[in-house]
């Protein structure tokens, strides 16, 4: 059902293409008191015009599906365009008559920006008395009209739509220094072309900022959605990988057993330290669970092994991270990531000096503060984001309960 709604709003879309072509060179026509047979001349020329548009549409990623507002906006701009261009049968207006273009371009990009203004050229070309009298005024707008499409269609934030905006404007007066033929007696002559360009090109801008910022505001939301989804799905595969009988830690404890238990106490002391710094508490406990789960691929080096664990497990990216952070650096991203450093350095530190026969001659104090002292001699945290106050009370949560026996 919703597929035949979307190709309904797109045919309705088409359809008002074509009824804005069509009418406005019959407007144009009958502002210049042409004759009926140029008018159908005329009407007949554009609606190939507009097929060769649409099948370009078609092909584009853009579709009325998704969204009516962005449509409504583009409709409106080049049913704008398409009437200027019928005045332009009886006097000149400069470069106003390309509004589309600037709003295709912020819209839907280069592609369909250029086939919009190809169409509405067509149009200037067969409607303008100037056009059919003067080549180069031609020129001057088919250039103009690409420009506008190349720079506005490169715009991803407000600082570069003012750039683009000051690029377009310097552009356009070289266009029309080209125009005078280098000469700037002449230039000065074509004063009011001038002012009646710079003041199309202002027109267009400000049209254009208005579609950048619907785009926007249309994204936004759309991204914050698909952001929810995602930590959603990421949430629950975690939630999966804790599961007591997960597969991928079954497999760990059959390949070594020092190994899953190494992997079991890291994870419940991550967990407990998680949630002590208000960071999330289960993405710690998988990437204390999981943090040297690539050792299972005993045939490949380590930091492959990582990948592959992380690609046949469908990791999520924050314990991806982690994992891949383990296996090759030693400047964890994230406070999670810190935390599954930390809690590994000590219970590896703990269980060498027990193998060792050395435990009892070092305190849990001064083995938690080593830990930490060695760590920040390297520069471990300088990327974790977190302050020194941060850092100091992660330390004396270690130092409080690392080695307590209900963790």
């Amino acid at each position: 059902m919703d597929k035949i709604k979307d190709r309904i709003k797109n045919a309705l879309y088409i359809c008002c293409i074509y009824a804005e072509v069509i009418l406005c060179t019959v407007l144009a026509g009958m502002l210049c008191s042409a004759s009926h047979i140029i008018i159908f001349r005329n009407a007949a020329t554009v609606t190939v015009g507009i097929m060769i548009f649409v099948y370009c549409y078609s092909l584009s990623d853009d579709k009325i599906a998704e969204g009516i507002l962005p449509h409504i906006t583009f409709l409106i701009s080049f049913g704008v365009s398409n009437a200027l261009v019928a005045f332009t049968s009886i006097m000149d207006i400069g470069t106003i008559w390309m509004a589309a273009v600037a709003v295709a371009a912020i819209r839907a990009g280069i592609g369909h920006a250029v086939s919009c203004h190809a169409l509405l050229l067509l149009q200037y070309i067969m409607l303008s008395a100037d056009a059919q009298k003067n080549i180069m005024m031609i020129v001057f707008y088919a250039v103009t009209g690409i420009l506008m499409a190349l720079v506005m269609s490169e715009v991803k934030s407000h600082k570069e739509f003012i750039y683009a905006s000051v690029i377009f404007i310097a552009l356009t007066m070289v266009m029309v220094i080209v125009l005078s033929g280098f000469d700037l007696k002449e230039a000065r002559k074509n004063k009011e072309f001038t002012l009646k360009c710079l003041a199309g090109d202002s027109v267009m801008l400000f049209i254009s900022w208005v579609t950048y910022c619907i785009k926007t505001r249309l994204a936004a939301p759309e991204k914050k959605s698909g952001y929810k989804r995602n930590q959603k799905r990421d949430k629950k595969i975690i939630l999966q990988l804790l599961e007591p009988d997960n597969m991928l830690l079954k497999r760990m404890g059959q390949y070594s057993e020092s190994l899953y238990s190494h992997s079991v106490r890291v994870g419940r002391l991550s967990y407990k330290a998680a949630y002590h710094m208000g960071c999330d508490c289960l993405l710690a406990k998988a990437g204390g669970l999981y943090h040297e789960a690539g050792r299972i691929y005993e045939d490949r080096k380590y930091p492959e092994a990582c990948k592959i664990l992380i690609t046949e497990y469908n990791f999520p990216p924050g314990l991806s991270d982690i994992v891949l952070q383990n296996a090759g650096s030693e400047k964890p991203g994230s406070c999670e990531a810190v935390i599954v450093m930390i809690s590994d350095s000590i219970i590896s530190t703990d269980e060498y000096f027990k193998r060792t026969e050395k435990r009892a001659q070092i305190s849990d104090e001064k083995l938690i503060k080593s830990v930490f002292s060695k760590r920040i001699a390297k520069g471990n945290f300088s990327e974790s984001g977190m302050s020194k106050e941060q850092i100091e009370k992660l330390m004396d949560f270690y130092i409080n309960n690392a080695f307590k026996e209900n963790l």
